[in-house]
Parts: C-alpha cells; sequence; structure tokens
C-alpha cells in the first residue's frame, strides 16, 4: 500500500511510553500510516474523513457519567485521600497562588457510575492533571500517580486518554490508562509535535470502540500556508 503520510519516529525507553516527533504533510483521504510494535503493544494510525468521525462519534464508546453528586460528604472523603498524595511541585505551586494547600487547585469533574471512579483534576500552570478515586471505598485508584488531563475522556471499559499542554506552542501529547478493579495506572503514551488538537471541535477526541480512538487535530501546511483541520483514528491492541 501506497504510504501518503511520511512520519519520522523517535523512540525512547520508558514505561510501556513511545514519542513520535515530525508528523508532516497529512492526507485528507484514508490512508494506512503505520504499524509498530514496541513492547508488545501494536499501533495502527489512519487518517479518515470528517464524515467517519461524526459518524462514528454519535454512537462513541466513552463511558457515562454525572458532573454532580448529592451525597457531599462521599466527595469530602475522596478529597481527603487525595490530599494525602500531594507533591511538592504541587504544594509549591498552591504557594504562589496564595493557596493554603494544593486543595485550591483541586475540583471534582466526574463520576463513573458504571466504573466505580470519580475523576478529578489537579491544575498544573499549562494544563489539568487527571487523579482517580474510588467511589467505593474513597481510596486513591490512581494512587500518587498523576495521568494527562486536558481534553480527558473515559471508554466504557475503563480506559482513560487525555493531553498535556504546555505553553503557547502546543502539540499533540496523547496518554492512555487502564483501569483494574480497585486501580488505575499508565499505559501508553506518545507525541507528535507537529500537530495539536482541533480546540474548535466541541468533541475533539472521543472512543470508537475498546481500542480505537477518533481524534481531530489541526496542522499548518506550510506549502500552501493555511491550517489544516484533520481527522485520525489510533488504534492499538
Amino acid at each position: 500500500m501506497k504510504i501518503q503520510l511520511q512520519i519520522v519516529l523517535t523512540f525512547f525507553a520508558s514505561l510501556f511510553l513511545t514519542s513520535f516527533s515530525n508528523w508532516t504533510n497529512a492526507q485528507t483521504n484514508k490512508t494506512e500510516i503505520l504499524q509498530l510494535e514496541e513492547n508488545k503493544r501494536f499501533f495502527t494510525f489512519t487518517s479518515i474523513t470528517e464524515m467517519e468521525f461524526r459518524s462514528a462519534l454519535t454512537n462513541n464508546y466513552n463511558a457515562s457519567f454525572v458532573t454532580k453528586i448529592n451525597d457531599t460528604t462521599k466527595l469530602e472523603k475522596a478529597f481527603k485521600s487525595i490530599e494525602k498524595t500531594y507533591n511538592n511541585s504541587e504544594k509549591e505551586l498552591a504557594v504562589e497562588e496564595l493557596c493554603k494547600s494544593p486543595r485550591c487547585l483541586t475540583s471534582f469533574k466526574a463520576y463513573y457510575p458504571t466504573l466505580n471512579l470519580y475523576l478529578f483534576y489537579i491544575l498544573e500552570m499549562h494544563y489539568p492533571k487527571a487523579v482517580f478515586v474510588n467511589s467505593n471505598t474513597s481510596e486513591m485508584a490512581s494512587g500518587y500517580d498523576r495521568f494527562r488531563g486536558e481534553y480527558g475522556v473515559m471508554s466504557k471499559n475503563g480506559q482513560w486518554i487525555g493531553l498535556e499542554r504546555q505553553g503557547s506552542d502546543n502539540y499533540l501529547q496523547i496518554e492512555i490508562c487502564e483501569s483494574s478493579k480497585n486501580t488505575i495506572s499508565k499505559s501508553i503514551s506518545f507525541d507528535f509535535t507537529s500537530v495539536d488538537i482541533n480546540e474548535k471541535e466541541k468533541t475533539p477526541i472521543f472512543w470508537v470502540d475498546n481500542n480505537t480512538i477518533f481524534i481531530a487535530v489541526k496542522e499548518y501546511d506550510k506549502l500552501n500556508n493555511k491550517l489544516l483541520s484533520l481527522f485520525y483514528a489510533i488504534k492499538f491492541k
């Protein structure tokens, strides 16, 4: 199959981590991009049409959630569990923001009833970090870990995908995490340095099934001096 998209890849060793760089001149027609094997995980990147993207969005695989909890005592227990895990950088940022503790940087975002998980965001300088609390026990499901939270979406089978944002020159930095019965941990992360999420899309990233993500991105076309709106499927197993 003719490859219509040139990619320069840079790999570096870390726990289930793959890094990609210099993604250039993407095409809008459907094209098989590449298949990789890293730590026995296979990834396929495929460009899709806008029609495919919007059709799949109406029947997505995102987990259902609510953003309000009537029993505030449960949330308070969850906040107390999070407080035990604050790290030095979060404490320092709280001081800079004239707060007594990083509690002022922490907010409840969602409850996933089918997964028994609460999602909280802890603000960083440029993006929110995601942490998870078991809704049954009020114990930390994510432990002391922090996950990329920007544009975060949970799948029906308990996989979280979120982005990291760094200053004004943003690029696509994706992290995928997996939840088990009582914990959630990082599975994969990868970076695309020449494209970024298309923030003009109301839902720029969503799950299609338990191992496929559709994502809307923007890329600057230097040849024609214009910004392109593109759509991709990221499939892994």
